[in-house]
């Protein structure tokens, strides 16, 4: 179960592997992700062989820009397998646009060390549910220079603990940046989002 946004309802999805559900929690993570489907959508394609065939895709994300994604998960080995990428290429060569901009394939060491550990304490933090103290913090980040640290935030809310947990949901869901690869520890550097 996760949160794609602080504001939003918890939503549970199943996923035929641990690996799904490590990328969708990193997808989750992402600001730019609105929302994501599992197994929902399907493309009809010609295999390698000639053959008719179809798949079922893994996860279909739409992105705040409004671009579609269609994700194929697989372990790591198999997601750099040049066989593998070969039939996906094929696939994607004949989805059409109306279905989605983009096929990728991932699998949860596709994303850096540390947006991994990122990821885990926005998914974390969002299972959390504290609209007031959400509210302090990007106030108080409001009312901070430009660039401040996560620890200056914290003190300038006055809600301790609520505060860390607070910003790092701001952080998941856009209203306050981070370098993508800095992770939530003492002096990392924000910015509230213009």
């Amino acid at each position: 179960m996760t949160r794609l946004h602080r504001r939003a309802v918890m939503q549970e999805f199943w996923c035929a592997s641990m690996e799904e559900a490590e990328v969708k929690k990193n997808l989750a993570a992402h600001p730019g992700v609105l929302n994501f489907k599992e197994q929902f959508t399907r493309v009809d394609f010609v295999d390698l062989d000639g053959d008719e065939s179809y798949t079922k895709i893994d996860t279909h994300v739409l992105l705040a820009s409004g671009e579609e994604v269609l994700v194929s998960v697989k372990y790591d080995e198999k997601a750099r397998r040049p066989s593998y990428l070969a039939e996906v290429a094929n696939i994607a060569s004949q989805c059409s646009r109306d279905v989605a901009d983009r096929f990728v394939v991932l699998s949860r060491y596709s994303f850096h060390p540390a947006w991994r550990d990122c990821a885990e304490k926005i998914h974390l933090a969002r299972r959390g549910w504290d609209p007031e103290a959400d509210r302090i913090v990007l106030e108080a980040a409001n009312d901070l220079p430009p660039r401040f640290t996560l620890d200056r935030l914290i003190e300038a809310s006055r809600l301790d603990n609520r505060a860390w947990r607070a910003a790092v949901r701001l952080i998941g869901d856009g209203d306050i940046r981070k370098h993508p690869l800095d992770r939530f520890e003492s002096g990392l550097v924000c910015e509230v989002a213009a």
